[in-house]
Formats: C-alpha cells, structure tokens, sequence
C-alpha cells in the first residue's frame, strides 16, 4: 500500500526486487512469502530505503505510530486522579488505567506532574463549559437555577463519593504547588464573571436584591457551589442537595 492505496500482486513483485534489499530484509520476505501473498502494507519511508542507483541498500524501519485515542487516555487519567488524588495515584497506577507502556506515556504527555495538570486543566475546562452553558440562559433566575441544578444533580448522585476533581486538587495540591493555584484561580475568576454578569442583569430587572452588589453576591454563591460539590463525598450530606437550589434563589431574590 503507498500513500493508502494497495498495489496489485505484479507490480508488487516490480517494486521489490531481492537484489535491492539487504540480506536480512530479502530473507525475512522470501520466508514470509510475500510475492506470492497479497500485497502488505508499504511505507514512503520503507521505498525510500532504495538508492536511485538501484544499490542495496539498509532499510530503517519506519517508527511505530501511537496506537491510541487521546481523548480516551486523558479521560482514564482524569478519573484516576480524581479517585486516588496526585500524591496516592503511581505510575503503575496510570499504566493500568491506560493501557500504555510508562515510555509511552512519557513520551506522549511527560511526567507524572505534567499529566496531572494536564488532566485537571482538560476537567477545569469542561466544568468551564458546562458552567457558561447553564449561565446563558436569557432569565437571570433561570440561569442561576439551572447551574445550581446542574451542580446538585452531579453532587447527589448515588454511590458517587469522588467529590470535584477541583476542589480535591485546589485542597491537596494548591497549598504547596503554584501551577496549581494559579490554574485553579484563573478558574474561580472566569466563572465568577459569568456569575457576576448574570447576577447584575437580574439586579437591573428588579430580580435579584440589591443591598449587596454584583460581586459580593457572586462569591456567596461560589462559596455555596464549593459547599455542595464537596458534599458528595458524604453520603448523609445528599439527602440535603436537591434543595440547594430552591435556597440559593430564596436569598438571591428581592
């Protein structure tokens, strides 16, 4: 096959000729029979091994692509971390989950550091996008209703006791490691303007209350957000969740 498309038998058999392969590569075909086989699979790289002036010459094989879905690995890594936390999550740990080899894995994503940020930065940036989807709901009250919604919902679900993958990082790792803080800051600011922009719209149609502004509003309910995504860790604290929303727009309202 060149460049994706398979040469028949004969003109299979033109292109490889023994004489200008090395020994090994012409034995190891001889053995595996492949002019009389269907045509297997041929590399640029692999007919580049030709010289112009038809001498043998070595061939180098080509280097093995990454036989895997990225997408499917930061997940299985996301998850790992997030149930054991960084420090009680090994290497071996992180093989096991994805199915790589550790050269892999280091190769593909770097250390074990490297891959931890970059799994909390992948979750920090779905929460991100679940949380702006919520929030643009036209209604203030609905907007606040539906994340809130959203945040109890995932918080209460049975057997589930991992908690937030970023409130257990912001605790375990923030204190002592800056990347760490600094991408969880950056996180509780733009979803804090998201608030703050949905709470001032519902305090200029007469909504939302107006004792208190904008911002000190949206930081109460930061606060309160962290407060139920980590009650899931708790079993006896989800009977309470679903009600956390009904409270929220109680005391937001006018």
């Amino acid at each position: 096959m060149l460049c994706g498309w398979r040469l028949p038998d004969s003109r299979l058999q033109t292109v490889i000729q023994p004489e200008l392969l090395s020994t090994r590569i012409t034995q190891k075909l001889m053995l595996q029979k492949h002019y009389s086989a269907p045509a297997k699979i041929l590399t640029d790289r692999f007919l580049m091994g030709y010289s112009d002036s038809r001498r043998a010459k070595e061939v180098t094989p080509m280097a093995r692509l990454r036989e895997f879905d990225t997408d499917e690995v930061m997940e299985a890594v996301i998850n790992a971390f997030w149930e054991r936390g960084y420090e009680a999550t090994s290497l071996a740990d992180l093989m096991a989950v994805t199915g790589l080899q550790k050269g892999s894995i280091y190769k593909a994503f770097g250390d074990k550091r490297s891959l931890f940020l970059k799994a909390l930065q992948s979750y920090l940036d779905r929460l991100y996008s679940l949380t702006r989807e919520a929030l643009g709901n036209p209604s203030p009250e609905r907007a606040i209703a539906a994340w809130f919604q959203l945040l109890s919902n995932t918080a209460a679900q049975p057997g589930e006791t991992k908690g937030c993958f970023a409130i257990n990082s912001l605790i375990e790792m923030a204190p002592h490691d800056p990347d760490v803080a600094k991408m969880l800051e950056y996180q509780y600011s733009r979803i804090g303007k998201l608030l703050e922009t949905v709470i001032a719209n519902g305090q200029k149609a007469g909504i939302f209350r107006q004792d208190l502004s904008a911002q000190q509003l949206q930081q109460m309910l930061v606060v309160t957000a962290n407060g139920t995504l980590a009650s899931s860790r708790a079993a006896f604290l989800k009977p309470h969740l679903p009600n956390i929303t009904e409270s929220v727009l109680a005391v937001l309202k006018a």
